[in-house]
């Protein structure tokens, strides 16, 4: 299985992605990386986000990689008791799952955001 990851922060941002990297990389093999993309804060004033898309292949299924990206927003210091819209640690979504070139999971963010487009392009 092949999933795309979108990453994303901007509160102490550069030590965050890279701690996300490093974690992500003892569940995923064959792992690529877009370049990482500054982008304003949206929905919400508040400092500029990084953002890069990763993937790789995983035998997790899609709710057990699920639960391992919460955990590892939850080491960054991630608070779940705020506004969707606002400052966050870290921030790691499932944006595709492909399974031998059938799309199995695409999330509506490729298309809504130019963060999650413009990276994964890149990597596709």
């Amino acid at each position: 299985m092949k999933y795309y990851l979108s990453l994303g922060s901007n509160i102490n941002a550069e030590a965050n992605i890279i701690l996300a990297i490093e974690k992500l990389q003892k569940i995923l093999e064959k792992t690529k990386y877009s370049s990482v993309h500054q982008t304003k804060a949206e929905g919400f004033e508040g400092d500029d986000f990084l953002n890069l898309v990763m993937s790789g292949d995983c035998e997790l299924s899609f709710e057990n990689l699920n639960l391992k990206l919460k955990e590892i927003e939850d080491q960054s210091g991630r608070k779940r008791d705020v506004p969707k819209f606002s400052a966050r640690t870290l921030d790691i979504d499932i944006v595709l799952q492909i399974d031998e070139d059938e799309i199995i999971f695409e999330s509506d963010e490729i298309e809504k955001y130019s963060f999650v487009s413009e990276p994964l392009k890149e990597i596709l």
